[in-house]
């Protein structure tokens, strides 16, 4: 008995030591050094594109994209709260006794 209660923070402990020392997801392999790769990808970009950012083009927003959200998903969402409000409505006369 004195052995499994032992045992599982043993493992647990292993477990732990594992996770934190592993340098990453393979257990052993290096990262790549970004230095090169950077290098290489602004020696291949012309410096015409070098001045819209990634943040600029990530703010970018297209008219048709906009409307679709609105239309996907604000219009269906209005259209469900009335009909919950209209359902309420109903309930509510129906148990008052209000008629029309």
């Amino acid at each position: 008995m004195a052995s499994k209660l032992v045992l599982l923070p043993t493992l647990l402990l292993a477990l732990a030591f594992v996770t934190l020392c592993a340098q990453s997801f393979v257990f052993g392999g290096r990262p790549v050094s970004t230095s090169s790769l950077r290098s290489t990808a602004r020696a291949a970009v012309p410096e015409a594109l070098e001045l819209q950012t990634s943040m600029t083009t990530a703010l970018e927003v297209s008219t048709p994209g906009w409307w679709a959200n609105i239309v996907t998903v604000v219009v269906p969402c209005a259209i469900l709260i009335i009909l919950y409000l209209q359902s309420e409505k109903r309930k509510y006369e129906e148990k008052m006794g209000i008629k029309k």
